[in-house]
């Protein structure tokens, strides 16, 4: 099969530190923490009372996105992904209308928990408080329940918690005919978007991809839901530096939220119409631990694969990768895996390669934590400087290479890889390359 190559020619970003590629990365660079006290609802029975939200309204959202009619069905999750994707469009330079539309996709990674945005979950309870203080009998109160919700929320928010419905609203607005494909698979899920995105251009059965994800649990239903998980970082007292990956104190991840989107485009294409290229994506692999929903093997097997596998894909040897994005979430047990993994595949070259985990700074955004970091991976590849891993301070003897501690680098980068590791064993990873 004759495989065509693919490049990157388009990027948009929505982070916790606000809307735009440019205040995303210029944030990255200078080592900032994006985390913050939760103040927009109670959390004071919450062992974790901190988060990376953006500094975006609603209504500050709402008037971002261009076609105002469609945010009716858009939870906070599919807003960010709306604003990214016309940020990366803009960027591209490429007219839409004038892309065959069956051969223009859209490939985005979320993970389906858009109706548990604020505004919902503050509804739902009203109306579930409402229905059972003058009932005595579950059944009846359940009934209640129901009954309340058909009557008082608007009949289109269900279409919000659908995992596809990001991806729909792109697809909608840009005319892409072609490959429409949601991936949810927890923290591995845009990664994933990426690369399947990747495969379709490459195999010939797309010219153009939209591609990305986007996610928000900085609400109570993700606070509650992670704290249960034990996977929170519970550092309330030094919140801003309690985002560690790598660092010996570490003791959980901070969530945040936010999206990525990129325009993916056949080389060939893009050359020929003149485009501005961030990088050539050149390599793409997925597997699964097989192993249990949250824990990774001991072995790091699949996660050891999922590299080799990229690798062999970018047709890239081992000593020429420049950067390493981790998952790095700054847990005990992920750290220490990543870390052993990486060694396992790059032998004694690990130890010559920078690794960071920009989660230090932006947190955890779940199915958005992929595309954000590939993201960096992109700007690191054009402007040949490396975000740090900050908060990193007392090493750890297990976590030993080298994590850009605390400060970005100006360095050669030519080659970068990201990795995502999830729930359920996802295993995922992403080279590109300069041109």
């Amino acid at each position: 099969m004759n495989e065509r190559r693919v490049v990157v020619t388009g990027a948009g970003v929505v982070s916790p530190f606000g809307a735009g590629k440019d205040v995303y990365w210029s944030n990255l660079k200078e080592g900032k923490s994006a985390a913050s006290l939760i103040t927009s609802f109670d959390v004071t029975d919450l062992p974790t009372k901190f988060f990376a939200k953006a500094p975006l309204t609603e209504i500050d959202l709402e008037n971002l996105i261009e076609d105002r009619k469609s945010v009716k069905t858009m939870s906070r999750a599919s807003k960010f992904a709306m604003i990214a994707t016309q940020e990366a469009v803009k960027d591209s330079g490429i007219e839409t209308d004038m892309i065959d539309p069956y051969r223009f996709g859209t490939s985005m990674g979320t993970s389906g928990i858009g109706l548990w945005d604020l505004e919902y979950s503050n509804r739902f309870l009203e109306l579930v408080l409402n229905s059972v203080r003058s009932e005595t009998e579950k059944e009846q109160a359940f009934s209640k329940v129901w009954h309340n919700m058909m009557q008082n929320l608007h009949p289109l928010t269900p279409l919000k918690a659908l995992p596809n419905i990001p991806t729909a609203h792109l697809a909608i607005k840009y005319n892409a005919r072609g490959n429409c494909q949601t991936i949810s698979t927890a923290c591995t899920s845009s990664s994933q978007a990426i690369g399947e995105a990747y495969r379709q251009i490459r195999n010939g059965y797309a010219d153009v991809m939209i591609a990305g994800g986007s996610d928000s649990h900085t609400n109570p239903n993700g606070i509650v839901a992670f704290s249960m998980l034990g996977v929170l970082s519970k550092n309330n007292e030094e919140y801003k530096t309690a985002a560690r990956p790598f660092d010996s104190r570490r003791d959980g991840f901070m969530i945040g939220e936010g999206a990525a989107v990129f325009l993916l485009e056949e080389y060939e294409r893009s050359k020929k119409r003149g485009a501005d290229i961030y990088a050539e994506v050149t390599g793409y692999a997925s597997t699964n631990d097989a192993f249990r929903l949250t824990d990774e093997p001991p072995d790091a097997g699949g996660s050891i694969r999922a590299m080799e596998l990229a690798l062999e894909c970018a047709k890239t040897n081992k000593s020429s990768v420049d950067y390493i994005n981790a998952h790095g979430t700054g847990t005990k047990m992920n750290d220490k895996n990543e870390t052993y993994a990486i060694k396992s595949v790059f032998g004694e070259d690990a130890y010559s390669i920078p690794v960071s985990s920009t989660k230090s700074m932006t947190g955890h955004l779940i199915a958005g934590a992929g595309c954000i970091e590939f993201a960096a991976c992109l700007m690191a590849v054009k402007d040949q400087i490396i975000p740090p891993t900050i908060n990193y301070e007392v090493p750890d003897d297990l976590c030993d290479l080298d994590y850009v501690p605390n400060f970005s680098r100006d360095a050669k980068v030519s080659i970068a890889q990201t990795n995502s590791f999830g729930f359920g064993g996802q295993n995922a990873c992403l080279l590109i390359k300069k041109i």
